[in-house]
């Protein structure tokens, strides 16, 4: 009994160990998607950098603006993360 008992926590620890880590980082993907907005400078996981203008998560598209007259179209997944722009003060 104490043997079945042991195997069943062994099991569930190691399921919690192989599934928790997978379904935080795809939480946080998500939450992180939710925060682009047309607008903000991004950078792409292949290291384009240019202006968000469309994202639509339900169709899996997004338009980045990355100089005046070229615009193209990425999966959302494709973006890394926003890109925070310091502007220098002018003396």
């Amino acid at each position: 009994m104490e043997d079945t008992v042991l195997w069943i926590v062994l099991l569930g620890l190691g399921v919690l160990f192989l599934f928790l880590p997978q379904w935080l980082s795809r939480r946080r993907q998500s939450q992180k998607m939710a925060t682009f907005e047309p607008g903000d400078h991004i950078i792409t996981a292949g290291g384009f950098i240019g202006t968000l203008t469309y994202i639509n998560l339900e169709e899996n598209v997004a338009r980045l603006l990355l100089t005046e007259g070229v615009e193209v179209e990425i999966v959302p997944g494709g973006l890394a993360r926003k890109l925070v722009v310091e502007v220098e003060p002018e003396l």
